[in-house]
């Protein structure tokens, strides 16, 4: 299936203007998917992870994103660098995905050392005139924002994540994320465009009938809905940016499935008793937060196919928080990995209903103002990239 690609910027503002959600056609393109992950994922910043993950010189961490594979490390000298994880010599990768630790990466095919600030320490049997100082592996921009660790593969990445997230600091830091560690981690795979897995994201219509665990706590009554008061949500300038605080029913003080506290430790603030709340941010269409005041979850959406999505999720907690001491993980994580595999099967029957020829977008009900506003970014991001 083709789309006139230069286009499809013009075909979301007409839907936009019109009520209605992403046609068909925008789903199912192949041409177009491959565009969007250049147009779109590349050119933004990426949640890598988290601080405590890079504690020390040495530590590394991967981040994969379409083709590519990106290397986060802390120095020798203590800052973090980000390259890619492809070696100068013949392109072999050079770690597997995930974290570890080392004094220097070295290449497993032909033996190229790269130090942790990626510059090319040494390469065996090469002639006498060669210049280590000409290979280094290509840098990537990093950056962090309470205590989370972005990377961006643009040149120019623009606004940096301070510069975007920032708005949402006051309703973030009480949670002082990087003073916590990662307690769990889960990828899952998704048989659904990242289009669907996102505009699920973004909206509550569906809760009452599908997250019987999500709602033992929170409270669903105008989440995301036009009637909501327009205090609790708060849209950036940029579009790709929004927070709110999530309501919690009378006596939660978590999103739990008791609505108690998962964790003994509560985080930043709340160990001093502040007032509990919890706090939803997104970067559309790659990072999302959510915090409770004893645990937080990021979330991160890696397209990888027209009809299929990683989603990464990891939980957060206070970083002297001890697994079977002051939580239990089973419990820590039950609301969320139940609520996202929900979401996942939801996620999935939409993907068969859109590559019915029948299959025409109907209208956006008044719970969906999120997913409007997720339309207008992905309309302004394809304008961005001349598609």
């Amino acid at each position: 299936m083709t789309v006139d690609q230069h286009g499809a910027s013009a075909i979301m503002r007409t839907q936009i203007e019109r009520g209605l959600g992403i046609p068909r056609d925008l789903y199912l393109c192949e041409e177009l998917f491959e565009r969007e992950v250049d147009a779109i994922f590349d050119r933004t910043w990426l949640p890598a992870g988290h601080v405590s993950q890079l504690s020390a010189p040495g530590r590394y961490l991967t981040v994969e994103s379409g083709r590519e594979s990106i290397v986060v490390a802390r120095t020798a000298e203590g800052d973090l660098a980000a390259f890619h994880n492809v070696c100068r010599h013949r392109g072999a990768r050079l770690v597997d995905p995930g974290c570890g630790s080392a004094r220097r990466l070295v290449c497993p095919y032909h033996q190229w050392t790269y130090r942790m600030d990626g510059s090319l320490q040494g390469a065996p049997k090469m002639p006498a005139d060669f210049d280590s100082a000409r290979h280094p592996l290509p840098r990537v921009h990093v950056a962090t924002w309470q205590g989370l660790v972005f990377v961006s593969l643009a040149a120019d990445p623009g606004p940096s994540p301070q510069d975007l997230l920032g708005v949402g600091e006051p309703l973030i830091a009480p949670f002082d994320l990087a003073g916590a560690t990662v307690a769990h981690s889960v990828t899952y795979d998704v048989a659904a465009n990242w289009k669907l897995v996102w505009e699920n994201a973004q909206e509550c219509y569906h809760c009452t009938a599908n997250h019987p665990e999500l709602l033992k706590a929170f409270d669903v009554t105008g989440a995301g809905s036009a009637q909501a008061d327009p205090g609790d949500l708060h849209r950036s300038a940029d579009n790709r940016v929004q927070y709110a605080r999530f309501t919690l029913k009378a006596g939660a003080a978590s999103l739990t499935v008791d609505g108690r506290p998962a964790s003994a430790k509560p985080m930043g603030e709340f160990a001093h008793g502040r007032e509990p709340y919890t706090v939803a941010l997104h970067l559309k269409p790659t990072f999302a937060v959510v915090c409770s005041p004893d645990y937080a979850v990021v979330l991160r959406d890696r397209p990888i196919s027209v009809d299929r999505t990683e989603v990464t999720m990891q939980w957060l907690v206070r970083g002297d928080a001890e697994a079977d001491v002051d939580y239990d993980l089973d419990n820590l994580i039950k609301v969320w990995d139940r609520t996202n595999r929900q979401d996942w099967a939801l996620c999935e029957r939409t993907q068969l209903g859109v590559r019915s020829r029948s299959f025409e977008p109907g209208p956006l009900s008044d719970d969906e103002s999120s997913v409007a506003a997720f339309h207008r970014a992905y309309a302004e991001m394809l304008a961005g990239a001349g598609l």
